[in-house]
């Protein structure tokens, strides 16, 4: 009856997870997702599993924000469901904890899961691109950098590509710390069936986290993941190819999108990473001096209070119908000012050292990931982000923290993905 109980367990996560990861907000209207219009079964997860009391203690925070938000001046509709989004994306971290920390869930299945399914349907994708009327619907082609032509940039079925990339930011986290961690075998067709997606979304504000952060979680645990003389070997070649391929498309192709967008990254002329980056915090500082920088204008007010500002900033020829914010700590500005980023960074310290993320490579590698991502991208209702956090901060996949790598709890962590 246990063994059951586990297996349907087991099947409603996979079915969740595999609902959220790839097609969380397709079809649906602007701002509108999946995980919202199911927040009445969070509320009934949450009752059943005696958490429901938990909500009302992490509300506190909005109720007093709400208090000064409201003497300060609202838009009162927009206000409200923008709380209750809120609302909504606490109560689906609140539930995922819970599974994220049950250990009857299989969560490497799920893993493995989507990168199969993942892989399928981004090489199904390719044939769209030459059928113009369905190649929009897995494909984003909005310009993303000076002297570079549209070129189309994988999203499948979430709003843009960079989007995409970051929900298989965590799944690659893990398998690739697999392969540097532990002795397994036959990892290569894993890694180039996440790499290939990834490189197709061209998304190099993740990319870039992933690599930079990947390096320092290497330096950091140097004495395990160069252990062995295998590995060292490895890294060498890896390092090695990696140059001569760069190198090799360098002198055959010295204009290819890839060295002219890093180079219009670090020269200030691409647009995206700008907008993602130092100009978020510009507008976001421009924005909360017309209320108030220690407390932000407050969720849902950003198309009141700062759409004009935006849009003046960015002298748009044909104004877009929807403005944002596409940095998340900016964001955190605009809505809950200085006093929200600082509550937000101390949070995620304390957390850090209450919950040992040190101790444990990959869920390091996560907390890296995601503390320099916030300041490049991502927005305060993304559920992926939420996730991101909330693997990091628990106790998941134990046998990293082993010193031995004999010491494995899970024998089918050694397996491969496919």
């Amino acid at each position: 009856m246990e063994a059951r109980t586990q297996s349907v367990k087991n099947t409603w996560v996979w079915l969740v997870a595999m609902l959220v990861f790839f097609i969380n907000s397709f079809a649906l209207p602007q701002g509108l997702t999946f995980t919202l219009l199911l927040t009445p079964v969070w509320l009934y997860l949450l009752r059943k599993h005696n958490r429901l009391d938990t909500l009302p203690m992490l509300m506190m925070p909005l109720v007093i924000y709400a208090f000064v938000h409201i003497m300060n001046g609202v838009s009162m509709g927009y206000y409200i469901v923008s709380l209750l989004m809120l609302v909504s994306v606490i109560c689906f971290a609140l539930v995922a904890i819970i599974y994220f920390n049950d250990p009857e869930v299989n969560w490497d299945g799920i893993f493995r899961s989507i990168v199969i399914v993942n892989f399928v349907l981004a090489i199904a994708s390719i044939p769209l691109l030459y059928i113009p009327f369905l190649k929009p619907l897995v494909w984003y082609m909005v310009p993303i950098s000076k002297g570079i032509e549209n070129i189309p940039r994988l999203k499948l079925f979430t709003s843009e590509a960079s989007h995409y990339s970051f929900w298989l930011a965590p799944i690659s986290i893990y398998f690739f710390s697999r392969m540097i961690f532990f002795k397994t075998k036959n990892n290569l067709p894993t890694l180039l069936m996440l790499c290939i997606p990834l490189i197709l979304s061209f998304s190099m504000g993740v990319l870039l986290c992933l690599i930079v952060t990947g390096i320092m979680v290497v330096v950091l645990y140097a004495n395990r993941a160069l252990a062995s003389k295998r590995r060292r070997q490895i890294l060498t070649a890896s390092v090695l190819l990696t140059g001569i391929a760069l190198l090799a498309l360098f002198v055959v192709f010295p204009h290819n999108p890839i060295y002219l967008r890093i180079h219009n990254i670090f020269s200030g002329d691409d647009t995206s990473a700008r907008g993602r980056t130092y100009e978020a915090f510009i507008l976001a500082n421009k924005i909360i001096a017309q209320k108030s920088v220690l407390w932000g204008i407050g969720p849902g007010q950003l198309k009141i209070d700062g759409r004009s500002i935006i849009i003046q900033y960015y002298s748009y020829l044909h104004i877009p119908e929807v403005v944002r914010i596409p940095n998340a700590c900016a964001e955190t500005i605009v809505y809950f000012g200085y006093i929200g980023l600082a509550i937000r960074l101390l949070l995620q310290a304390v957390l850090f050292f209450a919950t040992k993320v040190y101790n444990n490579p990959y869920r390091l590698w996560l907390f890296l990931f995601m503390f320099i991502y916030q300041f490049t991208g991502s927005y305060i209702t993304n559920v992926a982000e939420y996730m991101v956090w909330i693997m990091a901060f628990s106790p998941m996949f134990p046998e990293y923290v082993k010193v031995r790598e004999a010491s494995i709890t899970n024998p089918d962590m050694l397996k491969p993905a496919i």
